[in-house]
């Protein structure tokens, strides 16, 4: 079990509910948060951020959660839309501007909108806690009232921890399940092909403190681009040996992946980054070796969501 900080008592209960249920599934799992990235693509700095209460994770995080710990996913999807409109509904930086308050001048993203969200005119004043939404679709309060079911059987007694190996996309042997392979993998996303499974990066640079790394699956003989340390707007691309590329950017965390190209072995492609200074460059063509992912950044004080710009 994880010695967990206690979250921030102004989280918002349904926020509270989601981490909760997230630290849950994640300690019966056995994984720790550098094997929770590898799994679901999302940095052990990003984890650490949404565990504590720092940051809502994207639904794409608890999705892929659900999936890494064989957890149910649809559920895990109903706690996260009541997190995420109670906190696009607060006052949070990079969130929503107070409506007594000059317009913000960091952009929303689009993954963190809800269709339900409150109207600028019906923000509560600073200093006063919003209301809690209860218009919920008829799908999300079943999922809801299912949830309790599911804790019982997935903290049973007869269920048991599973081993970091163990990954909905593994056989009971440990044969790796993916969806494509090598051209039929161009274009896709490599945790939804399964190609995430037995994922290395084998090439690594930064530049101007962003972290780039080539990732490579040998099942699937694709490979992809991967950012840490980056900011809203930087770039993750892939370019394979004949000039295929796919890319990807930042929205509002600190690190994305790109799509995949074919790549029959790491040096026929590199990983690049664009950040939003215009600033590029790209690793060296992928090696052999199986090098150590990036590592977590230091701790800040800037507020999730907030967009920094390049020293």
């Amino acid at each position: 079990m994880a010695d967990w900080k206690s979250l921030p008592d102004t989280l918002d209960p349904d926020v509270r509910n989601l981490v909760e249920q997230l630290r849950r599934y994640k300690d019966r799992s056995g994984l720790s948060l550098a094997a929770l990235a590898e799994r679901t693509l999302h940095s052990k700095s990003s984890w650490e951020r949404y565990l504590n209460g720092k940051a809502l994770p994207p639904r794409q995080a608890v999705e892929s959660l659900g999936r890494a710990v064989d957890a149910d996913s649809a559920r895990l999807a109903a706690l996260w839309e009541l997190a995420e409109r109670a906190w696009s509904g607060r006052e949070a930086p990079g969130r929503r501007a107070p409506a007594d308050s000059p317009a913000s001048t960091v952009a929303t993203p689009p993954e963190a909108m809800s269709p339900e969200a409150t109207p600028p005119e019906a923000t509560p004043p600073v200093g006063r806690a919003p209301a809690r939404r209860t218009l919920l679709t008829a799908a999300s309060i079943l999922a809801v009232l299912a949830l309790g079911a599911a804790a019982v059987w997935w903290w049973g007694p007869d269920d048991e921890a599973r081993p970091l190996s163990a990954s909905p996309s593994h056989s009971a042997a440990g044969e790796l399940y993916t969806h494509c392979f090598q051209e039929s993998c161009a274009g896709k996303d490599p945790k939804e092909m399964g190609c995430a499974g037995d994922a290395w990066t084998s090439a690594l640079t930064r530049f101007h403190g962003v972290y780039v790394e080539l990732r490579y699956s040998d099942s699937c003989k694709a490979a992809w681009s991967r950012i840490s340390w980056g900011h809203p707007g930087d770039i993750a691309k892939v370019v394979a040996a004949e000039h295929a590329s796919y890319q990807d950017k930042v929205h509002y965390d600190t690190d994305i992946y790109s799509p995949m190209v074919a790549s029959a072995t790491p040096s026929e492609a590199r990983a690049c980054t664009v950040l939003t200074s215009g600033a590029h460059d790209c690793t060296k063509p992928g090696g052999s070796a199986h090098l150590t992912e990036a590592p977590e950044p230091p701790a800040s004080d800037t507020p999730p969501g907030t967009v920094r710009t390049h020293a």
